[in-house]
């Protein structure tokens, strides 16, 4: 899994780096985040009737396949020298649906191998994991687009999916009990939002989540070549500094929380963690002084691990296990595929009014839906 992380960090500087130059455009830029996560909009839940009707580990295996297809088609048309945006917005497509359709499963699996004593700590290293992409990644990343070009970098990251599909393949993890097999994918879905509905404290955490997503998500760092570019005057090499920086913030926090026997006050925790999340993008949009945007995106790698692994933790110890995956699906859908909302947004946003008024105004606005809720959904503060 870290080979094939450390791949998708690679992709990710390639990919924003050469639309970047192609187009000069913080809209498409935002565009990419649409093409990858609007996928998850649509099949997440899908996602999660899957996790609970089959085996985990083949839903993984045939995700791994589809994702392998989408780098090899970035890579061959780019070394072909024909790739354009459209080529791009295309296989990111595929991309995000072989994530809608895996990402719950990817999570059900890990509490199917450690169980619910050790989820949180097997959730904050699968977390350390995947900012390996965001340490290493990038800045092998910067250095192949520095010394190559672009078509090599994609032609390595589709090279990084053989290892995991090779022990995906071998692997044999128990299943869970209370298949939903013969059960129609329509009276499964409804039994999910129907398990949902009913718990209010699920229903809050999934919008904590979703509300940074909506106005920032990913489309921040992909706005990042235009704070580099346009603000702080650097490189591709300051480029991948800056996403590094955001990566080790992560993967201490990762490893802090991996060794955490038991969070305490989790409902404050994940509130207190996306706010200041939030708190250290409004400081980035805001600065013009590299090692300070350097060191606030410490903060935000730190604070996003943080949030996530003890929200994914709770939720998944919330849920029995016939539920499991269409719970995870929900969560999915708040925190991945909400996501297709804030690429145009703040690409938009950006093109009108610049990208640091954008970010900066957005994380505001972001902190004050966060304060409303915590004012008003009693039951995220009373969560022990």
């Amino acid at each position: 899994s870290a080979i094939s992380i450390t791949g998708d960090g690679m992709e990710n500087i390639l990919r924003n780096w050469l639309v970047w130059e192609m187009t000069h455009s913080p809209l498409w830029l935002g565009m990419m985040v649409f093409a990858h996560w609007v996928p998850f909009t649509f099949f997440s839940l899908y996602g999660g009737v899957l996790a609970d009707r089959y085996d985990n580990r083949k839903v993984q295996i045939v995700a791994q396949v589809l994702l392998l297809a989408a780098a090899l088609g970035v890579a061959i048309s780019t070394l072909a020298g024909v790739v354009t945006e459209w080529w791009i917005f295309g296989f990111l497509l595929l991309h995000g649906f072989a994530g809608a359709i895996g990402n719950p499963a990817q999570q059900t699996l890990i509490h199917d191998m450690v169980g619910p004593s050790r989820l949180l700590s097997a959730v904050s290293l699968n977390s350390s994991v995947r900012q390996v992409s965001q340490v290493v990644g990038p800045v092998i990343g910067g250095l192949i687009l520095v010394a190559f070009g672009p078509g090599l970098g994609f032609m390595v990251n589709a090279l990084t999916f053989i290892p995991l599909l090779v022990l995906l393949t071998f692997i044999r993890i128990p299943r869970r009990a209370g298949s939903i097999r013969h059960q129609g994918t329509r009276d499964a879905f409804v039994e999910g939002m129907r398990f949902i509905r009913s718990r209010p404290t699920i229903a809050s955490f999934i919008a904590v989540e979703m509300v940074p997503v909506v106005f920032i998500g990913h489309a921040f760092s992909s706005l990042l070549p235009v704070f580099v570019t346009d603000v702080l005057h650097t490189d591709e090499l300051g480029y991948a500094f800056l996403l590094a920086g955001s990566g080790a913030g992560a993967l201490g926090a990762a490893v802090l929380l991996a060794y955490a026997s038991e969070i305490r006050r989790k409902g404050i925790v994940i509130v207190v963690a996306a706010a200041i999340e939030m708190g250290a993008i409004l400081l980035f949009a805001l600065s013009t002084n590299y090692l300070a945007s350097l060191l606030t995106l410490v903060a935000v790698g730190a604070a996003t691990v943080v949030g996530q692994a003890v929200t994914n933790t709770t939720l998944q110890l919330s849920a029995p296990d016939r539920l499991r995956g269409r719970v995870m699906g929900a969560y999915s859908f708040g925190t991945q595929g909400m996501r297709v909302v804030n690429g145009p947004l703040l690409g938009g946003l950006a093109l009108a009014v610049g990208a640091p008024v954008a970010g900066a105004g957005s994380a505001a606005l972001v902190l004050l839906v966060l304060a409303a809720i915590a004012a008003t959904v009693p039951q995220i503060r009373a969560v022990d």
